[in-house]
């Protein structure tokens, strides 16, 4: 067999690299590796060495920042570093080949997972030591960004160290379930449940994925459940399996009989003593949903208390813990508000401990080349060396009143007529079909399956009407599109129109960021796609599915790509994957904030197709958004804190109390706490990131500004050593604090900026006045790109432009909103180089990475800030309009972390909280937990 040369050196290069730290692999590095291994390689042949740096870079272009865990010892005793080098990882082995050689897994965020399961496995208890023992664990990160991924490695690597038994609970759905066991399946066994129970049956019968490798088979693992068979009662009458000689796996859902059933066979097992010395790993997916214990006790009253009935998932999930004397549990979420205000100390007389994570919480940050609610709403990145502008890939739909009602019953018939949004969505959806086939079709592509999501309505009868009347759209798109008569002429303008003033500036915008790495393909032209619709129609009109309970079409992908469009309510709102999704349409008005960021299916990996990607809702849907992503970028800093003071998982929740903000406010009702807030604002940053822009408040902040101007003009200036990177503008250091509160005083902010209202900033400040902080302060007004501008102290300073997250005309807006509002540089005012240098040190430490971090994160600043000044930074915003007399002013205040922080008591509104509560513990189904079968 002839060998490749630059495959070896390829190989070779790759190896040694990954020898080296992460932080390391700069591009001389790479260089250096490359002709390293283009030595040994060239004897064979010869080798292009800048062909293989760029494959290199090509191959670690991809940045998986660090996990962060919160752990508590609580009896644990160390042994995964002893153990490790004499664990045989087969099953890890088999999954990790799989991952880099079938799913083109590039080496770091390989890397990655590995780093992140060995960090669970070292929390995790040895399966070997004496019994009894416990573990509580929960692990969260992003929706859609590879938390299967990552239990499904957490399993391999558990079982291949000796746990012998392993439970997955999959969600609520079966088609959840399904998805779940066939991703086991072909990751995990190696081969499909549907065809056999056991690996190599008549010479490699069923063998799939792992299983086709070639490698060496672990230790067999008996799966009791298949793709078409939960753990039902006939299962369970019917299943011989002796757990002490056979490892197991179950994947089931979370439905009161199934876990009765597996809870009473189970037991069978106990009663004669075979569990004593079994160890367990359970593994909660969509662990927000359905497993927490959301009923509410008498104020006299505990969970623990013998009289408080747990909800009934809840307490089954906690009886089946409490067979196993040797047991771990495991959650996994996107959206862990629920799950860290669990009672900490809850210990049932009946059903046991609660299942707060009391051992770890771990936070998987995504890699780069995710497209999460950060990229696509243009929130604040750290890294950035600039302000990211949110995609433009939202459509904002208010035109399905008639069609669709907000409130609509179950008895509701829409009309024939689907609402033009919605037509313009699947206009959207076939034009990136097309374009994607084009693309998959040149040199080096690949074809893919293509999904849309229309999730409009949670009655299926409605679902089924709403398919109808897509397949027959479709259907007759299908019929029109090669007519020569007026109706195949108006078809072909539409779509024509559509690709001309939607497709084409888009792609233009998201090609020209530096961003997005190979997320944004190449370009296609009109012609192109024309060639290929009648095929994308042909197959989207006869692939219209409805995914709910009682519908009889299932979600398939198999090795043929598919072009489907599935309409759905709560199957398609949790953990459920479209492969290959490109147009969402979504008008689910739900205030559930962790249900609507599950719901979030757009989110996710989209290489070489973001620019075909298009979101069509409501411009609620977008608020409640942009909120709960916020408030989960605020607990990945809380984590990230807690992580450093080596506090514990039960510190999690305090730290969020003593914030304020966002999460905050989602924390409260969660907890179905009181309306009062006890909160400071140390080491925080309020921000007014929802401006009003009614013309009277306008005016009224405008001569607020004038007049902060007209106070400061006479301070002396910050010296120019202490503005980061020569930054022009308008600085004042030395600014008493009563100026500062008198703009506050008199600054109109909007109700929804919960976490920035003036009056609390004012209290808080005066508060700390009073201990000899924020006495003096700096005064910044920064200067931005915009093309208005306006005379500030006799200089020509431009305004910032932060466009609308709504892409709403500015001009008809009433409140503007934006993603963030303060620059990566802003916070560094007042610091010298010096300063700089050490945050910067500091923010690299606290990533793992010094290659990618270019400076210091606002977390590090406002800990390294002086508590006796404080920074009030104020930004003229040019709404998008480019009109002189249309500004918006709005402010931020980088308070810094003080010791001697006032707590302050905050009265929100209790119909607010109540509501809000209500909606937070309200199942999607409309129905309670304890009605699940």
């Amino acid at each position: 067999m002839l060998i490749d040369p630059f495959a070896m050196a390829l190989d070779v290069a790759e190896k040694l690299l990954l020898n080296q730290p992460r932080t390391d692999r700069t591009i001389e590095r790479i260089r250096e590796a490359a002709e390293t291994a283009a030595k040994p390689a060239s004897v064979i042949g010869p080798v292009d060495v800048d062909r293989l740096v760029a494959e290199l870079e090509t191959r670690f272009d991809v940045w998986v920042p660090r996990p962060v865990a919160v752990t508590h010892s609580d009896a644990h005793q160390p042994w995964y570093p002893e153990r490790r080098e004499k664990i045989s990882f087969d099953y890890w082995n088999r999954y990790r080949t799989w991952l880099a050689s079938r799913r083109s897994w590039k080496p770091q965020p390989l890397e990655a997972l590995n780093e992140a399961t060995d960090v669970i496995l070292d929390r995790l208890e040895d399966p070997e030591r004496a019994a009894p023992w416990a573990f509580y664990g929960l692990v969260y990160g992003q929706v859609q960004s590879g938390k299967t991924a990552n239990y499904t490695g957490t399993i391999c690597k558990a079982v291949d160290a000796g746990y012998r038994v392993v439970i997955v609970l999959a969600g609520r759905h079966e088609s959840l379930r399904t998805q779940t066991q066939a991703r086991l399946d072909l990751e995990f066994l190696g081969f499909n449940t549907r065809v056999t129970r056991t690996r190599g049956e008549g010479a490699g019968l069923g063998d799939i994925g792992v299983g086709t490798l070639g490698l060496r088979h672990p230790v067999q693992c008996f799966p009791l459940t298949t793709t078409e068979t939960d753990f039902k009662k006939a299962v369970a009458q019917s299943t011989a399996v002796d757990l002490r000689k056979n490892r197991v796996l179950i994947v089931v859902k979370k439905y009161k009989s199934i876990l009765e059933n597996l809870t009473i066979w189970l037991a069978n097992f106990k009663k004669d003593g075979a569990l004593a010395d079994l160890p367990l790993l359970l593994i909660d997916d969509e662990a927000d949903d359905a497993s927490i214990d959301t009923r509410k006790t008498p104020d006299s009253k505990t969970h623990s208390d013998p009289e408080h009935d747990p909800t009934t998932i809840n307490a089954a999930i906690r009886d089946l813990l409490g067979l196993f004397d040797k047991r771990a549990y495991l959650a996994y979420t996107a959206t862990p508000f629920g799950n860290i205000f669990i009672p900490h100390d809850t210990d049932h007389p009946e059903h046991g401990p609660d299942l707060f994570p009391r051992h770890l919480i771990l936070a998987l940050k995504p890699p780069t080349n995710y497209c999460g609610p950060e990229t696509v709403f243009g929130l604040e990145d750290a890294t950035a060396d600039e302000v990211r502008q949110p995609l433009p890939i939202i459509r904002v739909v208010d035109d399905h009143e008639t069609w669709m009602p907000d409130k609509h019953k179950g008895g509701h018939r829409p009309p024939a007529r689907l609402p033009a949004s919605l037509v313009g969505a699947i206009d959207a959806f076939v034009l990136a079909t097309a374009v994607r086939k084009v693309r998959a079709n040149r040199p080096g592509g690949q074809l893919d399956h293509n999904s849309m999501l229309i999730h409009v309505t949670r009655f299926t009868e409605i679902q089924t009407a709403v398919v109808n009347q897509v397949r027959q759209h479709l259907a007759h798109m299908r019929d029109t599109w090669g007519d020569h008569g007026t109706a195949g002429a108006i078809l072909r303008r539409r779509l024509s129109r559509l690709w001309k003033q939607d497709f084409v500036p888009v792609h233009l915008d998201l090609a020209a960021r530096d961003n997005l790495g190979g997320a944004v393909g190449d370009p296609v032209v009109l012609k192109e796609v024309q060639e290929i619709l009648p095929e994308v129609l042909a197959e989207a009109a006869g692939n219209v599915k409805a995914i709910n309970g009682t519908a009889q079409d299932v979600l398939e992908y198999g090795s043929t790509p598919v072009t489907v469009v599935a309409v759905g309510g709560d199957k398609l709102s949790r953990g459920l994957t479209l492969e290959g999704l490109t147009v969402s349409y979504y008008l689910r008005a739900s205030k559930a904030y962790d249900t609507l960021l599950q719901m979030g299916r757009w989110f996710g990996y989209r290489p070489g197709y973001l620019d075909v990607t298009r979101l069509y809702t409501t411009q609620e849907l977008v608020d409640y958004y942009v909120h709960i992503t916020r408030a989960n970028r605020n607990l990945m800093d809380v984590v990230a804190t807690v992580a450093e003071n080596g506090d514990t998982p039960r510190d999690v929740g305090l730290k969020i109390e003593d914030g304020y903000g966002q999460l905050q406010v989602t924390a409260a009702a969660k907890r179905r706490s009181a309306t009062t807030l006890s909160f400071t604002f140390s080491g925080e940053r309020p921000e007014t990131l929802v401006m009003l822009s009614d013309p009277v408040t306008k005016a009224e902040n405008k001569t607020v500004f004038d007049r902060l101007v007209e106070n400061t003009i006479n301070c002396p200036e910050l010296p120019s050593e202490r503005r980061p990177g020569g930054q022009r503008g308008y600085f004042r250091c030395d600014v008493p604090a009563g100026v500062v509160k008198d703009f506050l005083n008199n600054f109109r902010a909007s109700p929804r900026n919960v976490q920035a209202t003036p009056k609390v900033l004012v209290e808080y400040i005066e508060a700390q006045e009073s201990k000899g902080e924020l006495t003096r302060w700096i005064v910044a007004v920064v200067a931005g790109k915009a093309e208005t501008t306006d005379i500030i102290d006799g200089v020509e300073l431009r305004r910032i432009t932060r466009k609308n997250t709504t892409n709403s005309d500015p001009a008809r807006c009433r409140e503007h909103e934006v993603g963030v509002l303060v620059s990566p540089t802003d916070e560094a005012i007042g610091f010298d180089a010096e300063q700089l240098a050490l945050a910067k040190r500091r923010t690299q430490a606290l990533a793992g990475d010094q290659t990618r971090v270019k400076r210091p994160s606002g977390q590090v600043l406002r800990r390294m800030r002086d508590p006796r000044e404080g920074l009030l930074v104020v930004y003229r915003v040019d709404p998008g309009t480019n009109q002189k007399d249309d500004l918006l002013i709005g402010f931020a205040i980088p308070f810094p972390r003080s010791d001697n922080a006032k707590r302050l008591q905050y009265k929100v509104n209790d119909v607010f909280i109540e509501n809000l509560a209500k909606s937070l513990r309200a199942e999607e189904l409309g129905q309670s937990e304890d009605d699940l079968e």
